[in-house]
């Protein structure tokens, strides 16, 4: 057994989980302690939780080992600014849950960490080979593992044991964590029976209606004056952190006159491999950029519209076994072999191959543009931004406000340290140069907003829309009107439906948690049909995408409740019990003082 424990597979999965493993102990478990065991120095701390430093060694190697994790998963280039944010996230919550389990003096023995990792080990554990039968978890081979002395005499082996415990341990930790902040919580005999008639209670109805979507925009124009009540009415919804507003230049990288040049070299001498007898699908594995590469080019069948215009004259005019001549689309330059067709005039299909090279900018003009961009940005610190886009003759462009934790559009979700890092910084202020796969770009700060109420001008279209959308309901209800005097005369509602040329719809039965097509779920349509006798008819029903008159033709019972009590129970319980977890860390992290640095240390994250 333990020669198996060796074997360099399992040694690669098991270093890793005990790293992390590891990690995660220390931050859970020892808590403040980390400065006093000299992790940290002054000016050397990523942040701090409550007071609690968290340092940049401590913090790295979280992201050290997230990477691994990764790796380990066969992402061979994980995204590193997603895995900062993570790696944060996480420390912040295991410092805070470690400081509560101090702050309540709870505890697990040995005994309870030997019985937990005895008979609920992790996950991680059970997916070892070594512990398995037929590809199960097979307990005693874990068992035996544990019990056999040699085990603990291998310093790997031992380790990995250590890592056992130290999750078990911090799992018995958050359960009684857990159960102190709602191991109180009770589902009562009302709730039960309440989620059961809402769950299996059903109605089936017919109405007529007109959906707000359907009525034009010239029927329902909203007034200045309107928007500025509503906004000042609801000045709360409109709340937004500190913001930051940007200039930045762009610059695309774009294909030169050069990398056109080169490309077309180099579609021209892997032609000539090909006329000269190469195979033709090992070429396209060792040269085509397109992702039929690795299958050697292959495209299978495709028919006529089905290729870029270009593409499919050409390989529709060869004959089997032909190879053309370079071939230029949007995509790049394309050599084409025809392997055969089949069918023919409309339903004419062609199995062919190719190799695709791209055209695209080579290393020369990525670094011209970094050079560029490097220049731009130590310019500008001299003598402001915009001299600088005046001086190199570029372009600028204004950025929307964004606000603490949020990120530039531009650069996706790697940017949230920038602007943090503006919003601690000056006006005029200029970043380090960003480059994703688009282009490259450098950013000066134009404005700082303090936290407070949108500006009015920001939030108007929205406003309009809400007030229309709102109007236009109002609209559809006023139809109703004549349609609800009829049946209010003893007509019926289909008699009131003909009569208007409109139609009557009849959905499904759908329960208090259902969904009705065209009409919504849990809205005021939902609630009238439950409310209504069975035959009655409603009076005019709005929701926020129409309005509608229902009649109920049927009310179905929930059934018997005793079959599904218990699940029922269970459920709720563990449902209740979580939303309480969630809300009691929701506050718990609300008035933690948590001071994040990470934009003194990272540029992407």
């Amino acid at each position: 057994m333990l020669a198996q424990m060796r074997s360099a597979t399992f040694i690669k999965a098991m270093m890793v989980i005990v790293a992390v493993a590891f990690v995660g102990l220390m931050v859970f478990e020892w808590g403040a302690d980390f400065s006093s065991r000299g992790f940290a120095t002054v000016g050397d701390n990523v942040g701090s939780v409550n007071g609690q430093e968290i340092s940049v060694k401590q913090f790295e190697a979280e992201i050290r080992n997230d990477l691994q994790q990764a790796k380990a998963r066969g992402n061979e280039d994980p995204e590193v600014s997603q895995i900062i944010s993570q790696a944060w996230e996480r420390v912040v919550t295991q410092i805070l849950i470690g400081q509560q389990i101090d702050k309540y003096g709870i505890e697990v023995s040995d005994a309870e960490v030997n019985h937990v990792n005895r008979t609920q080990p992790a996950e991680w554990i059970q997916q070892q080979e070594l512990f398995q039968t037929d590809g199960a978890f097979a307990r005693a081979k874990y068992h035996q593992f544990l019990d056999n002395p040699s085990t603990y005499s291998d310093p790997r082996m031992k380790q990995f044991v250590f890592a056992a415990e130290a999750n078990a341990r911090s799992q018995l930790l958050s359960q009684k964590l857990e159960m102190l902040i709602a191991g109180s919580v009770k589902v009562t005999d009302a709730e039960i029976e309440q989620t059961h008639i809402e769950r299996n209670e059903k109605v089936r109805v017919s109405y007529i209606g007109f959906d707000a979507s359907d009525i034009p925009d010239s029927l329902a124009l909203i007034a200045e004056a309107e928007v500025q009540t509503y906004y000042d009415e609801h000045l709360d919804e409109y709340q937004q952190d500190a913001a930051v507003r940007t200039a930045f230049v762009a610059l695309p990288k774009t294909a030169t006159a050069r990398d056109e040049a080169e490309a077309k070299a180099e579609i021209d001498r892997v032609f000539k491999e090909a006329k000269a007898g190469e195979d033709f699908a090992e070429l396209a594995r060792v040269y085509s950029d397109g992702p039929s590469g690795s299958r050697g080019g292959d495209l299978g069948f495709f028919g006529k519209g089905r290729m870029v215009k270009p593409f499919e004259e050409v390989a529709f005019a060869l004959k089997a076994g032909e190879i053309s001549a370079p071939v230029k689309t949007q995509f790049g330059w394309h050599i084409i072999k025809a392997e055969e067709t089949r069918g023919e005039a409309d339903s004419l299909e062609v199995h062919a191959r190719h190799i695709l090279i791209e055209v695209r900018p080579g290393r020369d003009t990525l670094d011209s543009l970094r050079v560029l961009a490097e220049e731009f940005a130590e310019i500008a610190e001299d003598i402001g931004f915009d001299e600088a886009v005046n001086q190199k003759d570029l372009q600028s462009q204004d950025s929307d406000f964004i606000t603490a934790g949020s990120f530039f559009p531009i650069l996706g979700n790697s940017t949230s340290g920038l602007v943090n890092k503006f919003l601690r910084g000056s006006l005029g202020d200029v970043s380090s140069v960003y480059e994703n796969d688009r282009g490259i770009h450098v950013f000066g700060l134009r404005e700082i907003r303090d936290a407070g109420p949108r500006p009015l001008e920001e939030v108007k279209a929205q406003i309009q829309a809400s007030l229309k959308e709102k109007k236009k309901v109002k609209v559809a209800a006023d139809r109703l009107t004549e349609v609800m005097g009829q049946i209010k005369t003893g007509k019926s509602l289909e008699e009131a439906a003909a009569f208007f040329n409109l139609e009557v719809e009849t959905p499904q039965a759908f329960a208090r948690m259902g969904f009705v097509p065209g009409v919504g779920s849990r809205n005021a349509f939902i609630g009238t049909a439950f409310r209504l006798a069975e035959g009655q008819v409603s009076d005019i029903v709005t929701t926020d995408l129409g309005a509608y008159i229902l009649r109920v033709d049927e009310k179905r019972a929930a059934g018997d409740l005793a079959s599904e009590k218990e699940d029922l129970m269970q459920q709720l319980l563990s449902q209740k019990r979580q939303e309480v977890i969630e809300a009691w860390f929701a506050d718990l992290r609300e008035n933690a003082d948590i001071v994040d640095n990470r934009h003194f240390f990272y540029a992407n994250y």
